[in-house]
């Protein structure tokens, strides 16, 4: 266990609440109302975070990490223990995907991203952020691009507070069938 997992929620929450309060646009433009896959669910910060604004999900997580899974569960949020490049899910099981800060993390983040499109539903859509600063957002930027290849992107954008933690947020789409 890390010591990040001891002090992950009070170190990362009003940074995360941001991020997350500035992907609201992008959630709207989704299946937030339908199934729900977070990948790096952690201890369900996201998932507190639309609970606390009103918005029920249909949600599930998976993250790799035990303590992690125990914070999420004892919030009342399913996950299961798994990582991104090996999802535990049939094929079209998820109307939205979110990757928040994880995708890093994966250790073939192309096979992750070729996890994501197997388990979203056609048409579905996939939400991607990762921090950068000033001087990593051009890799980041290049990277996402990359990895973006296999859905349409519908937006791009900076989220987070400027003079903290930022991240780059994708929001993607499958075809439909």
């Amino acid at each position: 266990m890390g010591i990040s997992n001891l002090v992950y929620d009070s170190w990362m929450k009003e940074a995360q609440y941001k991020k997350y309060e500035d992907l609201l646009p992008m959630l709207e433009k989704t299946s937030l109302d339908k199934k729900i896959l977070d990948i790096g669910m952690g201890s369900a910060l996201f998932e507190e975070y639309l609970k606390g604004i009103g918005k029920e999900v249909d949600v599930v997580g998976i993250d790799p990490d035990k303590e992690m899974i125990k914070k999420a569960e004892k919030k009342g949020f399913p996950v299961q223990r798994g990582v991104a490049t090996e999802l535990p899910f049939e094929e079209n099981s998820f109307n939205l995907i979110v990757c928040l800060d994880t995708i890093h993390k994966a250790k073939d983040e192309e096979k992750a991203m070729q996890e994501m499109k197997r388990v979203l539903k056609p048409g579905g859509h996939v939400i991607v952020t990762h921090f950068c600063n000033a001087f990593t957002k051009k890799k980041v930027l290049k990277k996402l691009k990359k990895l973006s290849k296999d859905f349409e992107v519908i937006e791009k954008k900076m989220i987070g507070r400027r003079d903290s933690e930022v991240s780059v947020a994708y929001l993607m789409k499958s075809e439909e069938e």
